[in-house]
């Protein structure tokens, strides 16, 4: 191996510790708030670190193709304390002001996409069904009234009728309405029996 490349692949690794140190604290800032009790902690922290491996083997296949030496962990280390020593105050700053900006703009995008589409919507959804419901009930109320006015001859014709019946007839008829009840009456009940 060259001092060129070895050189590359010192650098690349102390930019890969830096990198860590900085993914490290970006980590523990967006997800401060999870319970470190839980199975998802162990999936977070592997896939973290995992990822961290990854990258750092990624940077070292393109400085020099995956060679492994001692000085390749010295240099990750010292880039990670490098990091630590003089960049955390100014990332962690940096990064807290984009945290706050990132979540003025999301709670500004909420409250535009529930002002302009959510609430219309709701809105117009709602007179909308305050439209059929009215349309609903005026239109019962006509049928109503149209069955009353239509039936209403009819009515009237089986009136005068049954004042023309015999008496005879008239007792007849009420028997036969009241038998007509009890069966109905009956069919109901057996009805309540089988659905219980």
């Amino acid at each position: 191996m060259t001092l060129t490349t070895q050189f590359i692949t010192i650098l690349s690794m102390l930019g890969g510790g830096l990198f860590v140190g900085a993914a490290l604290d970006t980590f523990e800032r967006l997800f401060r708030k999870r319970n470190k009790r839980s199975w998802f902690e162990i999936v977070f922290q592997l896939g973290f670190w995992l990822f961290q491996a990854a990258f750092l083997f990624y940077l070292l296949y393109l400085a020099n193709y995956g060679e492994l030496r001692v000085y390749v962990f010295v240099a990750i280390v010292c880039g990670f304390a490098a990091y630590r020593a003089l960049f955390q105050n100014l990332y962690l700053r940096t990064l807290e002001v984009w945290v706050r900006l990132c979540m003025t703009i999301l709670r500004f995008l909420r409250k535009m996409i529930y002002y302009l589409f959510f609430l219309p919507s709701k809105t117009i959804i709602l007179l909308i069904i305050s439209l059929l419901l009215g349309v609903y009930k005026i239109l019962l109320k006509g049928i109503i009234i149209l069955f009353l006015v239509i039936f209403y001859p009819i009515r009237v014709f089986f009136q005068v009728i049954w004042r023309f019946l015999p008496k005879n007839m008239k007792i007849y008829l009420r028997h036969l309405a009241g038998f007509l009840d009890k069966i109905k009456n009956t069919m109901k009940n057996w009805m309540k029996r089988i659905q219980k």
